[in-house]
């Protein structure tokens, strides 16, 4: 299971993002030669993001992941399973059964993926409701659909 990086007295993430963003601006990040910019285009989707967050519950077969991840379609979790096994992050055990089994795993390197990824998911969890009112009120602005019209 996943270690919460909470304060429960504070709404606040009790990480220091600054060192990090500061490490981040020197890597050239923006750029899509740089590899972290490449990596990010692999790992960074919602799809991706959920099937880490289950795999870190358990070992799952491919219907596990289907029922526990509403939403995604078979070529999606299909795409993705083989996208998070090329690149590592997940390891695919297949038994020697008719028909045959297969599991899905976190690798070490995906396991590490994890705490990161948590990280985000408090970040979402604890802020639906600031994002859902700022939504509503760019929606309701009348003058928010002229920004994006040419001039």
């Amino acid at each position: 299971m996943v270690n919460s990086n909470l304060n429960p007295d504070q709404s606040q993430i009790s990480y220091p993002p600054q060192p990090a963003l500061d490490r981040i601006a020197k890597m050239g990040i923006f750029d899509t030669q740089c590899e972290g910019h490449q990596i990010l285009e692999k790992i960074a989707n919602k799809w991706t993001i959920l099937i880490i967050y289950a795999l870190t519950q358990e070992t799952k077969r491919y219907g596990d992941l289907k029922q526990q991840i509403a939403g995604i379609s078979p070529k999606m979790l299909i795409q993705n399973l083989r996208n998070l096994e090329r690149t590592g992050l997940v390891k695919r055990h297949i038994y020697p059964t008719v028909p045959p089994r297969v599991d899905y795993s976190l690798t070490p390197l995906g396991e590490s993926l994890a705490e990161p990824l948590a990280v985000l998911g408090e970040w979402a969890y604890q802020h639906i409701s600031d994002v859902n009112a700022a939504i509503t009120q760019y929606d309701n602005n009348p003058k928010s659909e002229d920004f994006w019209q040419p001039k």
